[in-house]
């Protein structure tokens, strides 16, 4: 019969691999030496735990260094084919970026976190941290703030007990009050907008992809450079995304709604 401590050492033991994984990805071609220093163990547990996953083609190792092999590609893409919304957002997102001029983004909320499930491409923003996959706390971007005001109240304090409020940029909502105010406002409004809580210089404005079967799956919106929305008078552009784009967003999300509705 397995022990608790030898139970928590497999957790442990698990944990640690999926640290090395993420070092790895995360740097560009890695040494032992690296990932020991990042996960916080000595070279010869990594090296442990190296073995096995380059004996399953999960990390390559070569003469410059080590990588992610391309198995873990075809999980992602296998993750995103299985996911709901896959096939109803990817073509709304890319009108949105296009009717726009910004980046557009569908996000999803898996566990405590926020992660990307679909990005359309801008040569301006190629530097925002939100490519598929990558996860985020829930409050401090607009997508999240969408998802989490549509949330059971059950479901909300389980995120915020588990992930609190850390800050991002000095302008992160860190303080509770401050945060249910917001939401408050985002179930008023429809949809959510966060100007430099992530990202400094970047702005969002996300509105909930809702299911009546399961509440809230996600959201849908638009992320550019601060200025073109809160400074709407200084360009026409710039106007227009103040007076339009929230319900543009909002009929972007009601369609994706509506689109998962008749695929159950």
């Amino acid at each position: 019969m397995e022990t608790d401590s030898t139970s928590k050492k497999r957790i442990k033991s698990t944990q640690t691999a999926f640290d090395i994984v993420e070092a790895i990805a995360e740097r560009d071609r890695p040494s032992v030496s690296d990932i020991a220093e990042e996960v916080d163990h000595s070279r010869s547990t990594v090296h442990y735990h190296l073995q096995t996953l380059q004996q399953n083609r999960y990390v390559i190792r070569d003469d410059e260094g080590l990588r992610l092999g391309l198995r873990m590609a075809h999980l992602g893409r296998l993750a995103l084919r299985k996911h709901r919304l896959t096939g109803i957002v990817e073509k709304m997102t890319e009108e949105l970026a296009t009717d726009t001029n910004a980046v557009s983004h569908a996000a999803v909320k898996e566990g405590d976190k926020l992660v990307w499930l679909y990005r359309s491409e801008d040569p301006h923003l190629e530097e925002l941290p939100t490519s598929v996959g990558k996860q985020v706390e829930l409050h401090c971007t607009a997508y999240g703030q969408a998802i989490l005001a549509h949330l059971p109240s059950d479901s909300l304090e389980s995120v915020l007990a588990e992930c609190g409020l850390p800050a991002h940029t000095e302008n992160t909502l860190t303080d509770r009050d401050e945060l249910e105010s917001r939401l408050s406002k985002v179930r008023q409004l429809g949809f959510a907008y966060s100007s430099e809580e992530f990202i400094d210089g970047i702005a969002s404005i996300a509105s909930p992809i809702v299911s009546d079967e399961d509440g809230v799956l996600g959201a849908i919106g638009i992320t550019t450079f601060d200025s073109r929305i809160e400074n709407p008078y200084m360009h026409t552009k710039a106007r227009r995304f103040s007076d339009e784009l929230p319900g543009k967003i909002k009929d972007t999300a009601r369609v994706a709604s509506d689109r998962l509705g008749d695929t159950t």
